[in-house]
């Protein structure tokens, strides 16, 4: 009967904590919803921080102020992002310029085999612009709706790159004083399971990004060399696209292989287009086969359906943005709940040193002295 008693009481702390557990992750999906922008300009900007972070550490074992330390990370970061855009952008719009009368050339070709397929009569490609400015002109309020409201994306987007810039100096700057302040509040054991939790799912969200990084930059460079064997227009731009695209799992490889088949096909013709694909399958099996394994299988404590299914997820729920942040998420929310777990089961430390610094081997938050 006792034992009875106490299976049931059991089940109900159980029970108890899944109860709780979902009211957290509802009401924080809750505020996630009714505040999007705020919630990815903090999530690229602790991404940042985990690449920034040694940067500035490095400056401030060299003696350099720890606000300047942060302030140069931060800039030296912008510097080779814009760089990169300032570069390439140029680039991609001479090579559409030289390139404009083989588009427009294919992109008629590809007009009149869709007119082919039509059923019934098939109209001319007169017809069909004389069509579209009709439905232009029937539709122009809401285009310019549509514009404004594509201008007001534009200036959110802005706006949210500005505040995960300044997030990012203030994570890089004051990482261990944004810790203690929490963890402070918490009693002594429960600041030590925190801390566990907090140092295993920052530990696993610094691997994502690196291991991302790598597998993108050798996706990126394998891409863009084939397309300029091949002759490709527009292959440093296709090369940048494969890199971004990599950072969303699954989805992003699927579109970035296509964007650079389509473009080889209308600037090139069906061969260029076979040949871009067998490069870009090659390089995506590579990556599936040797490189996925190799970095990321010590990172991420996701199952690979689980990883399609975050993403999947995070995509019909948010869109690119959930896609996005879906897979470290929810690799970093695995590892902490991991780590809390694990470290439920050691025996309390002597003492209060779950504020200290971490032991050597124990993975370490963003902080500083």
């Amino acid at each position: 009967m006792n034992g009875g008693r106490l299976t049931l009481a059991a089940a109900a702390r159980f029970s108890g904590r899944c109860l709780l557990v979902a009211g957290l992750v509802f009401v924080l999906g809750y505020i996630v919803s009714r505040l999007p922008l705020v919630f990815l300009s903090v999530f690229v900007a602790l991404l940042f921080t985990t690449l920034l972070h040694p940067v500035a550490d490095w400056l401030a074992r060299h003696r350099v102020p720890r606000s300047l330390a942060a302030l140069a990370a931060v800039l030296l970061a912008v510097v080779l992002i814009g760089g990169l855009f300032a570069w390439i952008v140029p680039k991609a719009v001479s090579e559409l310029s030289a390139n404009s009368d083989t588009l427009a050339r294919r992109a008629r070709s590809f007009a009149r085999s869709l007119t082919q397929l039509m059923p019934g009569e098939q109209p001319t490609l007169d017809e069909l612009g004389a069509r579209a400015e009709q439905w232009l002109r029937q539709h122009g309020r809401t285009l310019t709706s549509g514009a404004a409201s594509g201008v007001a994306t534009l200036l959110s987007v802005l706006s949210g790159m500005l505040l995960s810039l300044v997030l990012t100096f203030f994570f890089v700057r004051d990482g261990r004083a944004l810790v203690r302040a929490p963890l402070s509040l918490l009693s002594p054991e429960r600041r030590r399971l925190a801390r566990a939790a907090m140092g295993r799912a920052w530990h696993t969200l610094g691997g994502w990004v690196r291991g991302t990084m790598v597998v993108a930059l050798i996706d990126a460079v394998g891409v863009g060399v084939g397309l300029l064997i091949l002759g490709v227009p527009l292959a440093l731009p296709l090369a940048l696209l494969t890199l971004l695209s990599a950072f969303v799992p699954v989805i992003g490889a699927l579109v970035a292989g296509s964007v650079a088949v389509l473009v080889a096909w209308a600037t090139g013709g069906t061969r260029d287009a076979l040949f871009t694909l067998g490069i870009v399958l090659a390089i995506q099996q590579l990556e599936g086969n040797v490189l996925q394994p190799m970095v990321m299988s010590r990172v991420l404590p996701l199952h690979p359906a689980v990883v399609l299914l975050g993403v999947t997820t995070g995509g019909l729920v948010a869109g690119i943005a959930g896609a996005f942040v879906a897979v470290p998420l929810l690799a970093a929310v695995t590892a902490g709940g991991r780590a809390f777990l694990e470290e439920t089961r050691k025996p309390p430390r002597g003492g209060d040193t779950s504020l200290e610094e971490p032991e050597e081997g124990e993975a370490q938050l963003p902080v500083h002295h």
